[in-house]
């Protein structure tokens, strides 16, 4: 329900608990009180698939390499290892990019950052493209990391900064669900299109890649003129002192229509100067500093396990099928089929996140998943157990990925919010940057099993590293990071 708010809100009632939930924490600022009213509308649902266009376009991006490698291989004449290190370069672009987003966003605001990660995406899919030789191409893969790296963290930011506290759980992860669920799905079924039926339209094999990178970056820019419309984040405007920056942004909000987002005419009068948020400095240093350095340890590590595992999952599954004697085409319609799981499971992250604490979820999405990588090394040897195991893993992946996606911009004071969400996820990059490697290791030593072992080994690790996250859910954001509002 959207209400349209012609002055500072009565009191609001709190979001309603289960027997599966502690009770709901009282929100702690006219803010959070507010948002708590306006609740979720038109306005909040074009955010959402304001901030969903980019991730998607991330999406296809990240699957890039590991759905062209054998065609990038051909092209410049590399082996495994340097198809290795182009996907090892893109990650390690997108924690730099994670890192300066992150400072951007807690420094100049939450849109400036967005855009400006876009059009430095945009800008090496292009050279990309371009690439005459494979030092090129790995110049133009750390830009687009680069560019992707803010991009999510950044969005998960302002989205938990934007929305009432008994839906944020709920909407952070629907990020993921284009993402990781949408996104993987449409990116091996683009790349299926555009090498198989596309390919010789588009000049064979040592050209169809290229127009690949080119068709993924075009539409980025189209995202980037419509995201001036998005709301600036009233959290991130009050932690600097813009009290009535605040209150356009949020009459914007409140209007509950496309022209009121617009144009949303003379602002109301929800917060004042009482209530600004004490900010306790815009420095990396402070997320690794007392209760923050902490928190950073716990879901940063469970990030190292969770997303290495899955960007080496994305990165290795063609290969892994190609190994075991199917085509490229087939690995990658196989892929594609498997990542229905990954929808599937950021769907139900979505249901859970405002249903279920974090720990429980996570913790038993990071069983599931290393009983699930064992079954896959274990019996999936037909087809029908590749698609099916595969599925099943890839649900547990994505609905662990999500829920630390859900977590991470819940453990930082506003002023440093984007910054450790940066932080927590981009340790989660340097893994994806490092664990490919010690895949393909397993590999050479164990073939496929070896490979789901490791992954095995590293959801049990997680398991311990999130007992010692804190719980956040069905708390705002004010009572978890600020207390001294509460």
């Amino acid at each position: 329900m959207s209400l349209t708010l012609p002055g500072k809100p009565s009191p609001v009632a709190t979001a309603p608990t289960s027997s599966a939930s502690p009770a709901v924490q009282p929100v702690s600022s006219a803010l959070s009180e507010t948002l708590d009213r306006i609740g979720f509308g038109r306005v909040q649902a074009i955010v959402i698939a304001l901030l969903m266009a980019g991730l998607f376009f991330d999406s296809l991006e990240q699957n890039s390499t590991g759905a062209m490698g054998t065609l990038l291989k051909e092209s410049f004449g590399i082996g495994n290892a340097q198809l290795t290190l182009i996907n090892t370069v893109t990650v390690v672009g997108g924690l730099v990019g994670r890192l300066i987003g992150g400072y951007i966003a807690d420094r100049w605001g939450r849109r400036a950052a967005l855009s400006l990660n876009l059009l430095v995406y945009t800008l090496g899919g292009l050279i990309s493209a371009a690439a005459v030789n494979y030092e090129m191409l790995l110049a133009s893969r750390a830009i687009v990391g680069i560019g992707l790296g803010g991009e999510f963290t950044v969005g998960l930011a302002i989205l938990a900064e934007l929305v009432a506290t008994r839906h944020r759980g709920s909407l952070l992860a629907t990020l993921n669900v284009s993402s990781g669920g949408v996104g993987n799905i449409a990116s091996f079924g683009f790349f299926l299109l555009v090498l198989g039926p596309l390919n010789g339209a588009l000049g064979g094999d040592h050209s169809s890649w290229r127009w690949a990178y080119v068709i993924l970056a075009v539409p980025a820019v189209l995202v980037v003129f419509f995201r001036r419309y998005l709301p600036e984040s009233p959290r991130f405007l009050l932690s600097k002192g813009r009290v009535d920056d605040a209150n356009v942004s949020l009459t914007r909000l409140a209007s509950g229509t496309v022209s009121g987002l617009r144009n949303p005419g003379p602002a109301g009068h929800f917060v004042t100067a009482a209530d600004a948020i004490p900010a306790s400095g815009t420095s990396y240093l402070e997320v690794f500093r007392g209760r923050n350095l902490r928190r950073t340890a716990a879901i940063g590590a469970a990030s190292w396990m969770s997303f290495g595992a899955q960007v080496t999952l994305l990165f290795l599954m063609p290969i892994l099928l190609q190994s075991r004697g199917y085509s490229l085409s087939d690995s990658l319609a196989f892929t594609m089929i498997m990542n229905i799981g990954s929808l599937l499971g950021a769907c139900a992250a979505s249901y859970l996140a405002g249903r279920v604490p974090r720990r429980f979820t996570v913790s038993a999405a990071a069983v599931l998943g290393c009983v699930s990588a064992i079954a896959f090394a274990v019996f999936a040897h037909s087809t029908a157990l590749i698609l099916v195991l595969g599925m099943i893993f890839q649900f547990f992946t994505m609905m662990l990925n999500t829920m630390l996606s859900v977590w991470s911009p819940e453990l930082f004071p506003t002023s440093i919010r984007a910054m450790g969400a940066s932080v927590v996820n981009g340790i989660g990059n340097v893994a994806g940057a490092v664990m490919p490697f010690a895949a393909l290791f397993f590999f050479d030593l164990a073939g496929v099993a070896g490979v789901f072992a490791m992954i095995a080994v590293m959801y049990a690790l997680l398991v311990v590293a999130a007992r010692f996250g804190p719980e956040t859910f069905g708390k705002s954001l004010e009572v978890v990071t600020e207390p001294s509002l509460a």
